[in-house]
């Protein structure tokens, strides 16, 4: 898994506020409360990673849109800066067991991105701020609620996609105010022990996908502009996904579309 490295900037504008997910909630400070990175603590929400020169975070309550969840802390040894390739190599080792650990399937087959935010040498000089918060989500945000322990490979009801990549289960999770592909409309766990055989498929397909599309966009999938995109673990990786769903989508692979299709008719 590649991770990104960001230097955190620790300014008096960003405030700590309290985080209803996964993990113990932090206090409440006034907004003059200084943001450092040893405030962060696992199962924090954060908004996105800003940078410009240094790197910025401002906290987001768990239940509220927001972009990235703190799934590890790491605490670098020694007293002297180790510098940037240093922290980076903690990172990509140490975040990657953290990813699946904390949300129950490996980065490999997950639509998740991960992040890093780890000190710069000015700010390393304050013992407190001598760790790295290893971070997943998505850059472009759109997440709600805890990520913990939810074995996810694909969205969830609600989100919407940028175009999805050939035999890759890495996806753009996109506000759907902005412009994207896709929006997940319909999904429903397969209950069998093994992948569905075609034909049971077909008919899960049907029940699901077709039928959720017209409850959704208001018309039959037959007559309208838009496409199901569907999403399902293939059979050779059936033991090693944990996300049984079905998961449906409708959009176009052209993209340009805003907000949601629901009732569209289109």
């Amino acid at each position: 898994m590649k991770l990104a490295i960001s230097t955190v900037l620790l300014a008096a504008a960003l405030a700590l506020a309290g985080c209803t997910g996964a993990g113990t909630p932090t206090a409440t400070p006034t907004d003059s409360t200084p943001f450092p990175l040893a405030t962060l603590a696992v199962g924090d929400c954060t908004g996105p990673v800003e940078v410009q020169g240094s790197a910025t975070l401002l906290p987001v309550a768990c239940a509220q849109e927001h972009n990235w969840e703190v799934a590890a802390v790491l605490t670098p040894t020694g007293e002297a800066y180790p510098g940037e390739d240093a922290l980076r190599q903690l990172a990509e080792s140490d975040c990657a067991k953290a990813f699946t650990d904390y949300v129950g399937v490996a980065p490999d087959y997950s639509p998740l991105g991960a992040t890093f935010v780890a000190p710069s040498q000015t700010h390393w000089a304050d013992p407190a701020n001598r760790h790295i918060a290893c971070l997943i989500g998505s850059a472009d945000g759109g997440l709600t609620g805890s990520l913990k322990h939810t074995a996810l490979s694909f969205p969830t009801v609600g989100q919407c996609i940028g175009k999805p990549s050939a035999n890759s289960f890495a996806l753009d999770l996109i506000d759907c105010s902005a412009a994207h592909f896709y929006q997940v409309y319909a999904a429903k766990k397969w209950t069998g022990t093994t992948a569905p055989t075609p034909a049971e498929f077909d008919k899960f397909y049907t029940t699901v996908c077709v039928a959720g599309f017209k409850s959704f966009v208001g018309i039959d999938a037959g007559k309208s502009k838009y496409e199901i995109l569907y999403f399902i673990a293939p059979a050779k990786l059936w033991t090693k996904v944990h996300d049984h769903r079905l998961v449906c989508a409708a959009g176009s692979p052209k993209g340009k579309i805003s907000g949601s299709l629901k009732d569209s008719k289109e």
